[in-house]
């Protein structure tokens, strides 16, 4: 899912833009999430809260606080968010530059130019990779899905195993489950209490499944058939 922000304190704008979001959502058969803001004070204050945007439409010229000040705050707390400005005025453009836009839009905004840019926007993201984001003590981290081994159960928490280290998150593996459904990496569930990246594992039997590094990690007697199963299903995903 594509989560974007549009921020513009003109209401009949932000309509428009949002319209067109979900016509090109139908068209290109993509899950969106639209949030809008008519000023840049509330979409500051939502990324400082630990919202992620993959993309943020920006006014330049907003009264309370301008888009330039507020892309600048945004880029400073997360460096992959995508900007695009949009302004009356393209005597702004050198400033914007501060805050690493992909794009601009000239107000009024020209339909087929507004699903060209957007689509330049598209093609960025997803040749990125692809991170999972998450909140723990009051800090916002990202990191890689290709380097999650696997994540494990405790209790009332869920831990990572990755390359770069142990975290910890205060969610349930079922959560994350689902959070990962649509992500291009595979993961597959193989006990109550691990969820394993697919290209982690290098051998599987009735009882275990052993990683690259050597980690055995158990499988439950009453999933053994869906990890079977799930474990074939991502062979034939992968080459696909």
């Amino acid at each position: 899912m594509l989560e974007i922000g549009i921020c513009d304190d003109d209401r009949l704008l932000l309509w428009e833009m949002e319209k067109r979001l979900c016509k090109l959502s139908r068209r290109l058969g993509i899950s969106m999430e639209i949030l809008t803001y008519i000023d840049g004070e509330e979409i500051v204050k939502e990324v400082s809260e630990g919202k992620h945007f993959d993309l943020i439409f920006m006014d330049i010229g907003m009264e309370r606080l301008d888009g330039l000040t507020a892309a600048e705050t945004i880029r400073d707390m997360d460096r992959s968010v995508q900007l695009i400005f949009v302004t009356s005025y393209e005597s702004f453009m050198k400033e914007a530059f501060r805050s690493a836009p992909i794009g601009f839009l000239v107000k009024p905004i020209d339909e087929d130019e507004f699903t060209e840019t957007f689509q330049h926007v598209l093609n960025q993201i997803e040749k990125e990779d692809q991170y999972y984001r998450f909140r723990y003590d009051r800090s916002d981290y990202k990191i890689k899905l290709t380097e999650v081994k696997y994540f494990e159960s405790k209790r009332r928490m869920t831990e990572i195993e990755s390359g770069s280290g142990r975290y910890r998150l205060y969610k349930s593996l079922e959560v994350v489950e689902e959070e990962l459904k649509e992500q291009r990496v595979r993961f597959v569930r193989i006990h109550k209490s691990y969820l394993v990246n697919y290209f982690y594992i290098a051998r599987c039997s009735a009882d275990f499944v052993e990683l690259a590094d050597g980690t055995c990690l158990p499988v439950s007697r009453s999933r053994r058939k869906e990890v079977e199963e799930n474990l074939y299903e991502s062979m034939e995903w992968c080459h696909v």
